[in-house]
């Protein structure tokens, strides 16, 4: 790729820049951060492979929706689909996630604003064309948990009694109030931009799979987030928050997002597994403990005793590889 990429920069005025990886994220596109130093200025270069054309472009019509309606996604400077390169905005290094590790007291501000931009995304029209998570989907979704477990009859037992209670649960709780959702919205997917305004200041990184679905599934990527312990009182608190902000009844909205959590938080345990097993990326396994958490916390909500007898049992057999 680096024909095209020297072919790409010079085209677009970036021949000279100095080209520096950061760090990537769990899927095959890597991104360079470039710097102009004869004109002080930066830029980032994202190195899509070039067969995933649709992610690609979904990333460029993303980004442009987002700052049209006045949100920090990256600015889309170049793009060339056939080499899946892409010149976008250098947004800075201070990962949300940074900022709360090197100073806690600024968790409630930060998780407060990332919960806001989530709550204005459910008024907004969302952009034409979006994939949409129904709880089939969504049902769907957790397949890949079952890669863990031995494949027999009871697998196959346990699969239909979770996809049943889950699916009940959908229809149970889910608030019937539907948004664009980013999916991968956590605190190092979050970059805090302090010199602008309102939700501006919250940069957003990674949403090329957004898709059409429930109310409170980004809220709950931010609260029970895979890599990082929220405290308890700041989660139940910004859950009330954005219920009360979109006019929903607040205990049915604390189960909706439990259940979003249940049905995200099993989705995890499988996709961590995998690219530990069939990528070696065993740095996600380290994960594995607090994800399940998530999920048995969950499940402990006493409406939700359908749900729990079968998320446990698919808990207490599932066994990530090592």
């Amino acid at each position: 790729m680096t024909p095209s990429l020297n072919a790409f920069l010079a085209r677009e005025g970036w021949a000279q820049a100095t080209r520096t990886p950061l760090a990537g994220d769990a899927s095959a596109r890597r991104y360079l951060r470039l710097h102009d130093r004869a004109r002080d200025r930066h830029a980032v270069v994202m190195l899509a492979p070039p067969e995933d054309r649709t992610s690609f472009e979904a990333f460029g019509s993303i980004a442009r929706y987002l700052t049209d309606q006045g949100l920090s996604a990256p600015e889309i400077w170049a793009a060339d689909p056939e080499s899946g390169l892409m010149l976008i905005e250098d947004l800075g290094d201070d990962l949300m996630a940074r900022k709360v590790a090197e100073n806690p007291g600024t968790a409630t501000a930060l998780y407060t604003a990332a919960c806001d931009l989530t709550t204005h995304l459910a008024g907004l029209t969302p952009p034409p064309a979006l994939v949409t998570l129904t709880p089939h989907r969504m049902v769907e979704m957790i397949d890949i948990t079952f890669d863990g477990l031995e494949p027999g009859d009871d697998t196959e037992t346990l699969r239909a009694r979770l996809a049943a209670a889950l699916l009940s649960a959908f229809g149970a709780y889910l608030t019937g109030h539907e948004t664009l959702i980013l999916r991968d919205y956590h605190a190092e997917n979050l970059i805090w931009l302090p010199d602008r305004t309102g939700l501006a200041r919250v940069g957003l990184l990674d949403f090329q799979d957004a898709v059409f679905g429930p109310v409170g599934y980004d809220l709950i990527s931010l609260l029970d987030d895979a890599r990082r312990d929220v405290p308890e009182a700041l989660k139940r608190r910004l859950i009330q928050r954005q219920g009360i902000d979109l006019g929903l009844e607040p205990d049915r909205f604390m189960l909706t997002c439990a259940i979003l959590s249940v049905q995200r938080n099993l989705r995890i345990l499988g996709v961590f597994s995998r690219l530990a097993r069939a990528e070696g990326k065993t740095m996600y396994l380290r994960h594995i403990p607090r994800v399940a958490g998530h999920i048995r916390r969950a499940v402990d909500h006493p409406e939700l005793s359908d749900l729990r007898t079968p998320v446990v049992q698919l808990l207490d057999h599932w066994a990530a590889p090592v």
